[in-house]
């Protein structure tokens, strides 16, 4: 578990965020990352990796650095925090085809941070319905952690099913959330936690994720329009009121 004088430190240099989520005390931080005290518990959402060389089957100059890159992301913000447990959420890779594509060496990396940790989940998404063979972890279309759903897309029928009968919200991926506001007179825009009373909305942690704006309709439509609560990260993670 993180230590207690690095928690400290994040949040009262905004670099992360208190917030109590159907009554769970929850950690938004500003890697774009959730972390669940009581359960010793890290989120990722939507890292995509492998996004650049499928976009460079079709001629797409960008380079094909984005894997490499998350992983090393991931590894800075596990450093930070040891967790017992992570999940990843849905859409950890671009395509189906993303492992033939990714670097041997990326792949020892990944097991290795897998394996560095006592229970590592990867949750299936709408881009991967399967994890590839090769990586370490366990997989499930859903997980439950006390009254919370963790999907990568938002079960509708939540509450008419039986099996959920002690869930109270869900944390979702797959939107990818983005937003633009003014600040202390200046113009702020990227990534974003969204906030209601039963979903929240985790960000794309893959360093080729774009977004969906807050203001979109699908957004609206998901999470409610009252009670909302937007986060806004970068080198410091704001509420936006």
């Amino acid at each position: 578990m993180i230590l207690e004088n690095g928690l400290i430190s994040r949040l009262t240099s905004q670099q992360a965020y208190i917030i109590n989520f159907a009554r769970n005390r929850i950690i938004l931080d500003a890697s774009g990352t959730l972390f669940w005290p009581t359960y010793d518990l890290l989120v990722f959402s939507d890292l995509h990796f492998e996004k650049g060389s499928f976009l460079s089957q079709f001629a797409n100059p960008i380079p094909r650095l984005d894997t490499q890159k998350t992983l090393n992301n991931m590894q800075n913000i596990l450093a930070l925090y040891q967790p017992s447990c992570v999940i990843c959420l849905g859409d950890s890779f671009h395509d189906g085809n993303a492992i033939s594509r990714m670097d041997l060496r990326n792949i020892e990396v990944l097991n290795s941070m897998v394996n560095s940790v006592l229970n590592w989940q990867w949750v299936l998404g709408n881009h991967d319905p399967e994890i590839p063979k090769e990586i370490a972890g366990l997989s499930s279309v859903n997980l439950t952690v006390n009254n919370l759903l963790l999907v990568h897309e938002p079960e509708e029928k939540i509450k008419k099913a039986q099996d959920y009968e002690s869930i109270e919200a869900q944390i979702v991926g797959h939107f990818h959330p983005k937003m633009r506001t003014k600040k202390v007179g200046h113009m702020m825009s990227g990534k974003c936690f969204v906030v209601g009373n039963e979903v929240l909305l985790m960000p794309a942690f893959g360093q080729y994720t774009g977004g969906l704006s807050i203001d979109h309709e699908v957004i609206k439509n998901t999470v409610g329009k009252t009670s909302l609560k937007y986060f806004l990260y970068g080198q410091k993670i704001f509420n936006i009121e």
